[in-house]
C-alpha cells in the first residue's frame, strides 16, 4: 500500500526535473523534424548510401525505411536526447529512492514515523513512474504536433509514432528499476548513480558487439538496449503494436523485477547510524 504523504514529498522533490524534462521533449521533435526537413530526401538517400555496409547494421532496420518520412522521423527516438533523457530520469530519480535520502539522513526521520518500509518505498517507485509517464506523454504530444503540423504536414499520420513512445516509457521504468535495486542495496547516491553508468554504458557496448559481430551475438542479449527498438516500430500497423508490446514486457518486466527485488532488500537490510 502507499503512503500518500511520502508520495507527495517524492513529487515535490521531482517536479522540477518533471518540468525541464517534458520542456525539453517537447520542444525536441519540433527541432529535430525541421532540421531534418532542410535535407530533401534525395540528399538524405544519397548520404545513406555512403554509409559502408558494416555501419548499417546499427540501424536495426533496413537503410531503404530509413530514407522516408516515417523512418527519418524514427531517428529522433535513438537520438541522445531522448536515451539520455530517459536513462537520466530513472537513474536521478531511482538512485534517490534510499540510498539518497540515507546519506542526506533525512530517511532516518521518515522511518521514525509508523510506516512500512515497503510501502515508503512503493510510494516513492510510483512518484518516480508517474513522472517519467508524464514526461512521455509531453513526449507523444510533441511528436505528434510536428508532424501533424510542422514541415512534412500531411505526409504522416501522427498515431503511427504512439509505440515508439511507449518503448520509451518502457526504458524509463527499466533504468528507475534497476537503480532502485542498486539505491536499496547502497548508503551513498553517488556510489549508486555510477553503478548505473557502469551499468549504462555495458548495456550500449553489449548491444554494439552484439549488432556488429557474428560470433558475439549472444552478448546483445545480455543488454536491455536490446529490447528498446523505437526505429523499428513506426510501421502503423498491428505487428508495430504487438512488437512494442514485446519489447515494453521486457524492459518494464526488467524494471518492476529491480524494484520488487529492492523493496525486499531495502525491507530487511540494516541501516547504518546517522553521522
Amino acid at each position: 500500500m502507499l503512503n500518500w504523504a511520502v508520495w507527495r514529498q517524492a513529487w515535490g522533490d521531482q517536479k522540477l526535473l518533471v518540468l525541464a524534462l517534458a520542456a525539453l521533449w517537447a520542444a525536441f521533435p519540433w527541432i529535430y523534424i525541421w532540421l531534418q526537413a532542410q535535407v530533401p530526401m534525395g540528399d538524405f538517400q544519397m548520404l545513406l548510401r555512403l554509409i559502408p555496409d558494416d555501419w548499417q547494421k546499427l540501424s536495426g532496420v533496413p537503410l531503404a525505411e530509413v530514407a522516408t518520412h516515417a523512418g527519418r522521423v524514427a531517428l529522433a527516438f535513438v537520438d541522445p536526447i531522448v536515451i539520455l533523457g530517459a536513462t537520466v530520469w530513472g537513474v536521478t530519480r531511482g538512485s534517490d529512492v534510499v540510498s539518497g535520502p540515507l546519506e542526506r539522513g533525512t530517511l532516518e526521520m521518515v522511518l521514525a514515523a509508523p510506516v512500512r518500509r515497503t510501502a515508503v518505498y512503493a510510494a516513492h517507485a510510483a512518484a518516480t513512474i508517474a513522472g517519467g509517464a508524464v514526461a512521455c506523454g509531453v513526449l507523444l504530444a510533441g511528436v505528434w504536433s510536428a508532424v501533424a503540423l510542422g514541415p512534412w504536414a500531411g505526409t504522416l499520420e501522427p498515431a503511427r509514432f504512439a509505440p515508439a513512445v511507449a518503448n520509451v516509457f518502457g526504458l524509463v521504468v527499466c533504468m528507475a528499476g534497476v537503480a532502485g535495486l542498486v539505491s536499496a542495496a547502497g548508503s551513498h547516491r553517488s556510489r549508486t548513480i555510477g553503478i548505473m553508468c557502469g551499468f549504462y554504458v555495458l548495456s550500449l557496448l553489449f548491444k554494439l558487439v552484439g549488432r556488429l559481430s557474428s560470433r558475439l551475438g549472444w552478448v546483445g542479449w545480455l543488454s536491455v538496449f536490446t529490447a528498446y527498438e523505437p526505429q523499428r516500430l513506426v510501421g502503423g500497423t498491428a505487428e508495430a503494436w504487438w512488437l512494442a508490446a514485446r519489447y515494453d514486457a521486457v524492459l518494464i518486466g526488467i524494471g518492476l523485477a529491480g524494484y520488487l527485488a529492492g523493496a525486499v532488500i531495502f525491507a530487511r537490510r540494516d541501516l547504518p547510524a546517522p553521522l
